[in-house]
Formats: structure tokens, sequence, C-alpha cells
């Protein structure tokens, strides 16, 4: 790209991904850009948590108050979707429905059992430390 003093940072995200769309964008419109983290994910890879430390989007100085009217001109541009208001269709499938934090049964029994047998050696321990 260029000389990192020559670089400035025009916008700051949660994410490195929202950091990559934003360059997506730029580089789109032309503008030559970098995207910097502070924290690599641990697997090496673009990191999705909002937990994460962030990242930059560098430009060129002369590039920078072009690349923030971008965008800002995309932001102002976007949709903000009532998916209320969205006819996604009819389902395809006949898969029952669930809550999306319900554990299945079958996980549940594994879980007890695997509880049980945790306590059933504590007991035995104990028992051989007493005598």
């Amino acid at each position: 790209m260029t000389n990192q003093d020559d670089l400035e940072p025009i916008a700051e995200t949660k994410t490195e991904f929202e950091a990559q769309t934003k360059a997506a964008i730029l580089r789109a419109e032309g503008i030559d850009c970098c995207v910097v983290h502070n924290a690599p994910s641990w697997t090496g890879q673009m990191s999705l948590s909002p937990t994460a430390r962030g990242a930059f989007v560098l430009v060129k100085r002369q590039d920078a108050d072009q690349a923030r009217k971008i965008l800002e001109q995309r932001i102002d541009d976007s949709v903000d979707l009532d998916w209320d208001e969205v006819d996604v269709g009819e389902r395809e499938d006949a898969l029952p429905l669930r809550p999306i934090n319900s554990m299945p049964l079958p996980a549940k029994i594994a879980a007890a059992l695997i509880a049980l047998t945790l306590l059933a050696g504590l007991i035995v321990a104990v028992l051989v430390i007493i005598q």
C-alpha cells in the first residue's frame, strides 16, 4: 500500500468482519485501504466475536475525507428491514420447531447419567478415605 506514516484510520470497528466489510466497500469505490486488528483471533482467522478488541480501516491521508463520505453515504443508503413485513414464503421442510436453547431429550438423559456416575464415584471415594 504505502508508508504507514501516510495512513489514516477512518473507521474503528468492534469486529474484524465489520472492518473487512467497510474495506470491501472502499475497494469497490477504488480507494486503496487495509485493515489492522488490535488482537488477532486465536485461530489466526477473521474474528466474528464482538468481544474481540476490534479493528481499524486505514486509508491514504489524501483519500481519508472521500473514504469517510463513501462510508457515510453507504450507511445512509442502506435499508433497515422490518422482518414482520417481509414475505419469506412457506417452510419447505416439516421439521419441528424447537426453542433455540432447548436441549434434546437424549442429551438431557446423558447429562443426568454422567452426573449420577460422578456422584457415585465421589461417594465411593469418600467411603474409601473414611475406612
